[in-house]
């Protein structure tokens, strides 16, 4: 008999299915959100990119389904779910980004080491945003210090109003609290450097992230690694959604016209 998986499977979602697009960015999204949180972006890049977006059961469409409490399981199904999307519907240049932000960041980068180790590829370009370089203090620390504070600094460091009843409540927290779990049983690899091109995305002024330790992901990759810095704190993402895509855009057309050499 085989084994019930222990979670539900991370699925993908196509924003955009622009089937002519010459860039595919897979993006996933921070703790106790799905796919939506990337809709805002649909309308902000061009015809040249197409969009698809990871959904983790337990949020967003999928919220009846049980949260993954693992990054090591969640990572896995990541690169699993992207490896098959690239051999079903491969981009029509071959060429793919992954972005990710805050936990989703931690996810985009252990996803790209499993899709190098277990699929032969890796992206063209990994970007990460709102996420301390392995070497630092991770976003593990900054939960494990406040989560006992209560649900105010929950809601401020998910980013989000306080919820206005209990049942919508229940809706929001728990995606997070798993996540949190998670981070909190999470143990760090060293992973070997990696081919990508790299962009790291941070504010300023976020309490979790300190922005000085951002050029640190450059000795994650043998190529090169961009830094881009925006005003606000840990969620800057939210509100400047074309500046971010702005820059996004920019190092993506970069690494499409001068690929990074194997």
């Amino acid at each position: 008999m085989t084994p019930q998986a222990p979670f539900p499977a991370p699925e993908l979602n196509r924003l955009t299915d622009r089937q002519t697009a010459r860039i595919r960015l897979y993006c996933v999204p921070p703790s106790g959100t799905g796919s939506e949180f990337f809709l805002p972006w649909v309308a902000t890049f061009s015809a040249l990119f197409d969009l698809v977006a990871v959904d983790l059961p337990g949020r967003g469409t999928r919220t009846g389904e049980p949260s993954i409490t693992d990054i090591g399981w969640a990572a896995t199904g990541i690169a699993e779910a992207i490896a098959a999307d690239l051999r079903h519907r491969p981009p029509a240049d071959g060429f793919y980004a992954v972005f990710g932000h805050s936990f989703g960041a931690l996810l985009a980068f252990e996803a790209t080491h499993r899709l190098r180790s277990s699929s032969r590829t890796e992206p063209d370009l990994l970007a990460l945003s709102a996420v301390p370089p392995p070497n630092r203090d991770g976003l593990d620390d900054h939960i494990a210090h406040n989560l006992g504070s209560g649900i105010a600094v929950i809601t401020e460091i998910m980013g989000w109003e306080a919820p206005a009843d209990d049942a919508l409540a229940r809706t929001v927290y728990t995606p997070f609290l798993a996540d949190a779990v998670a981070l909190l049983h999470h143990t760090r690899q060293e992973w070997p450097p990696l081919r990508a091109r790299l962009s790291v995305f941070g504010g300023l002024d976020d309490p979790m992230v300190d922005p000085g330790t951002l050029h640190e992901w450059g000795a994650c990759t043998t190529a090169d690694a961009r830094v881009h810095r925006f005003p606000g704190g840990h969620h800057y993402l939210r509100t400047q959604v074309a500046e971010v895509v702005g820059r996004l855009t920019d190092d993506l057309l970069a690494a499409y016209r001068s690929p990074a050499s194997g």
